[in-house]
């Protein structure tokens, strides 16, 4: 599931202690591809989604080649802290306590919590998850967020999964009675499983972003790309491109925003 392969280094050496570093022509960007429609590879093996279409974006305004790599969802986190990658992208959504330890571009998703499950499962609200088990996938806000409210609504059990094709198909076969995660990820995703459905809707105030580490050279230009792409509608525009409607007024896609700091 890891790959830490074959980056390369933003900074590259000037010869003299004193002179300016130079950018190099190409940044890296980790995603994990089983997670449409945000990134996910076609057969040919290249990556496409809604958020690579933005990092494409990105590196085309401030100037350098983009390339992908494969990685697991919780293996892009050490990937940034240890310049493997440059930046990563997987819906992750920027939180206080990743602020700590990683840096991120403003938000340009706004997003909700839920829980999917069989079309015909008796869930309807949160209360009705008492005595349930619910899946998730590991490293993700939906663990964070069933291993924080498990005990208050009643779950019988919290089960991790990998990928988030393992985690459906574990419900849709009916070994467990849901799965807790971001709502537009699993709109599609159940799409190809009519099976399926949107059993709650969690407001959780998640927003996503690119992930870098701390102190890169390319977070401002970044930001600043992110943030002319709200003002032209280019963000708006690939929006729609992915899922089909205009973005919500007022939202982190059309609205720029400054670099989010820890508190």
């Amino acid at each position: 599931m890891m790959k830490f392969f074959g980056t390369l280094s933003i900074l590259v050496a000037a010869g003299l202690a004193a002179a300016s570093p130079a950018l190099a022509e190409t940044i890296t960007v980790g995603a994990y591809p089983a997670n449409p429609p945000w990134e996910y590879k076609t057969d040919s093996g290249a990556f496409e989604g809604f958020e690579v279409d933005v990092a494409k974006e990105v590196a085309k305004r401030i100037g350098v080649d983009i390339e992908f790599q494969d990685l697991g969802f919780q293996a892009l986190f050490a990937a940034t802290s240890s310049s493997r990658i440059d930046f990563a992208i997987s819906s992750i959504s920027v939180t206080n306590e990743r602020l700590q330890n990683q840096a991120f571009t403003q938000p340009y998703y706004d997003s909700d919590g839920t829980i999917v499950g069989k079309a015909d499962s008796p869930i309807h609200s949160l209360d009705d998850l008492k005595g349930k088990t619910i899946g998730v996938i590991s490293g993700s806000t939906g663990e964070a967020y069933a291993k924080a409210n498990g005990d208050k609504l009643g779950f019988a059990e919290v089960k991790s999964y990998n990928a988030q094709q393992d985690l459906l198909l574990e419900v849709q076969n009916g070994r467990i009675d849901g799965g807790a995660g971001e709502l537009a990820g699993f709109q599609y995703a159940i799409k190809q499983m009519p099976a399926l459905k949107i059993l709650v809707r969690i407001p959780t105030g998640e927003r996503f972003a690119m992930m870098t580490r701390k102190n890169h050279p390319l977070l401002a230009k970044a930001n600043d790309a992110i943030s002319a792409m709200k003002t032209d509608g280019t963000l708006a525009a690939i929006h729609k491109t992915w899922f089909g409607v205009d973005p919500e007024p007022g939202t982190s896609t059309v609205t720029p925003g400054p670099i989010p700091q820890a508190q």
